[in-house]
This record gives structure tokens, C-alpha cells and sequence, in this order.
């Protein structure tokens, strides 16, 4: 497996506790991941005859794990953004884009990628297709059967592989005159007790290397991790953090999006709630809108 140099270590104890999950744990997980792939449907659609399409990568943040508050509204999918899924009875069939997106496994929450999309919609006058390719607690540190890192040739689940193959089979789909438009990134949560910081860099700035060899140089958006788990999380969550932010200085096309302070989900200080997955695709939007510039239609 890849494992770049680094004067860092990772201490016994959080591999241990963040690493891989029991044996028996984890094939209770591959089982009740294939039933949720089992009972996952979504709603068909008439697809478009073509697409800005958005590849949305990363780990529970991407994937969708915001709540709504108690008296919230459930939002109504905008007719215009669809969804290739990763899962589900309808797979490989162009359908709706709706929280929680068809994923790996479906997502638990809302999202950022909807609202990026419905914006993009707006931007564009065209319809957006969403690739769906996260996973909740997926990191480059091999975890757990997953791994994000492109080098890793021994891992169950190559993330990355299988992000390269959903987007491929999207853009088919889409049809001709469709665009891979944007590349969506939120994950840094699970690396930050696994993996030093540098070796981090490396794998991500791979990562994007790797897709901009497969698809062009698109704009590549990352989220921040949530301000208050980066404040008082694992000590390490900063320097993963650091390398998320001048991502940008390392790639053309490439923007970091700051997340939105006091919108985590109530309880815990990881994953954002609905409100603020919302805020976050606002941003990202805007991000991409100053990376891309005019709209096709402007």
C-alpha cells in the first residue's frame, strides 16, 4: 500500500480506536449495506438532453447527515437537478435528485450537493445531474475495507476507482453536449487521527491529479470541516484542516469554501445540519461561479 514518507507518526492508540472496527462489526455493516442498497428506489425521472454534471465526493458530510430542526419544512427537489445513483433497485437509470442522495449506500441527511445543483441550474439555464460517489467514515488511511487514496491497490473498496467509473458512466448517460462541470469535495474527518497532515496532502493532491487526468481541469470545491469540531475535536483536526485550505495555492481551478459557524447538528460537532448543508452548497456555488465565470447562457 502507498505510504509516503513523513517525520509525523500516528500514536497505537488512535489507530485502535479510530481504525478499523471489529471483524465481526464490520460484516454487520456489509450486511446492513446491502440491505439498504436492496430497499433504496428513487423516483424516476424523463431525463434531460443534457447536463452540467456534478461529481460529489468525500465522506458523511458529502453523503448527506444533516437533520432538520423539529419544525422544519421538508424541501421539495427541484425538478431540474437529477441524480445519477450508486445504489438502489433503479441503478443505472437517470433519476430525481433528492435528499438523502443514492450514494455508495443512501445518505442519512441532507446534503450540500442539492442546493449546488438547483444554483447551478439557476446559473446555467440548463439541467443538472448529480454523481453521487461518497461514504460515510472513508478516509485515505485504509479503513474499514475503503480507502480514497488512488494508490492503493490492496483495499475491498478503492473510493476512488469507483468515484472515476460513477462519473464515467454519468457522462455517458447524460448524453452528448453534457459537461463534467464541477468536482465536489468534503471529507477530512476520519484522516485527521489516521494520517499526518503531509501525508494527507499528498494523497489529495494525487487524488485531484488523478481526476483532472480522467476528466480535464475542472473546478475542484472544497468544504470545510465544521468550524466547532475543528476547534474542539481531535488535536490534529488543524493541520488537516490547513492542507483543505491552501489546497488552493497547490491547484489552478481550485477553491476552499469556509463552512458556516453554529450549523452542526444538535448533540455533536461533525456533520452539519440541514441548514447548514444548505448554507455550505451556497457557498460552494459561489466559489464555482468565481472559478468558472459567465454561464453558457450569459
Amino acid at each position: 500500500m502507498h505510504e509516503p514518507t513523513t517525520g509525523q507518526s500516528i500514536s497505537e492508540s488512535d489507530v485502535r480506536i479510530h481504525g478499523d472496527a471489529p471483524a465481526r462489526a464490520q460484516r454487520i455493516i456489509r450486511t446492513k449495506d446491502a440491505v439498504k442498497r436492496l430497499l433504496a428506489a428513487g423516483t424516476a425521472v424523463e431525463p434531460a438532453d443534457r447536463y452540467s454534471v456534478v461529481a460529489v465526493l468525500g465522506q458523511s458530510n458529502a453523503h448527506g447527515a444533516g437533520m432538520a430542526g423539529v419544525d422544519a419544512l421538508p424541501t421539495q427537489p427541484d425538478r431540474r437537478v437529477h441524480q445519477w445513483p450508486g445504489c438502489g433497485r433503479r441503478r443505472g437509470r437517470i433519476l430525481q435528485a433528492e435528499d438523502p442522495l443514492l450514494h455508495e449506500i443512501p445518505g442519512a441527511g441532507a446534503g450540500f450537493a442539492t442546493t449546488f445543483g438547483s444554483l447551478l441550474a439557476d446559473h446555467t439555464g440548463e439541467a443538472v445531474l448529480l454523481v453521487p460517489s461518497a461514504r460515510g467514515d472513508t478516509s485515505f488511511h485504509q479503513k474499514n475495507g475503503y480507502s480514497w487514496d488512488p494508490a492503493n491497490r490492496s483495499v475491498r473498496v478503492n473510493l476512488y476507482d469507483l468515484a472515476v467509473r460513477q462519473i464515467g458512466n454519468a457522462l455517458t448517460a447524460a448524453g452528448a453536449g453534457s459537461r463534467l462541470a464541477a468536482i465536489l469535495w468534503h471529507q477530512g474527518e476520519s484522516d485527521v487521527p489516521l494520517t499526518p497532515p503531509d501525508v494527507y496532502q499528498d494523497r489529495l493532491d494525487t487524488l485531484i491529479r488523478g481526476l483532472r487526468d480522467h476528466f480535464g481541469v475542472v473546478p475542484f470545491i472544497l468544504g470545510q470541516m465544521v468550524p466547532e469540531e475543528i476547534a474542539t475535536g481531535h488535536p490534529r483536526y488543524p493541520g488537516i484542516a490547513d492542507v483543505h485550505a491552501t489546497t488552493p495555492d497547490r491547484h489552478a481551478a481550485c477553491a476552499h469554501v469556509p463552512g458556516p459557524e453554529g450549523m452542526h447538528n444538535p448533540g455533536e460537532t461533525i456533520h452539519y445540519s440541514a441548514a447548514g448543508q444548505r448554507e455550505l452548497g451556497r457557498a460552494m456555488f459561489e466559489a464555482y461561479r468565481d472559478l468558472a465565470g459567465p454561464s453558457r447562457n450569459e
